[in-house]
């Protein structure tokens, strides 16, 4: 945020005499948010590879240790179905990110 406070756009919003907290809101801040959903889009598919590991160290269930019990007693369909459930929704959640793109970033527009 302090990067994109210091550009030419924000200080040309400044000096039109738009009030601070528009400045900040329509100009800074939409900037800034780039970054944070794209880190936000690529750190939830490692969380999903994380929770395999959670769950089976604290013997948690959820759809980890189904992954896991499902491969220790070699049932190939339900190992294939949690593959793909993960699989869908972790592309859901690139495709809210890349949905948000437009969103946040009036220049990307489909």
């Amino acid at each position: 945020m302090l990067e994109v406070l210091d550009t030419e756009y924000v200080t040309t919003a400044r000096s039109k005499g738009l009030a601070e907290r528009l400045v900040i809101l329509r100009h800074a801040l939409r900037n800034a948010l780039i970054p944070i959903v794209t880190v936000f889009g690529l750190q939830f598919a490692m969380l999903m590879g994380g929770a395999v590991l959670t769950e089976t160290v604290f013997s948690w269930p959820g759809i980890a240790g189904f992954l896991i019990q499902s491969l220790y007693y070699r049932d190939w369909w339900a190992l294939q179905g949690t593959i793909a459930f993960i699989g869908v929704f972790v592309t859901t959640v690139n495709l809210v990110v890349d949905l948000l793109y437009s969103v946040i970033d009036p220049r990307v527009r489909y």
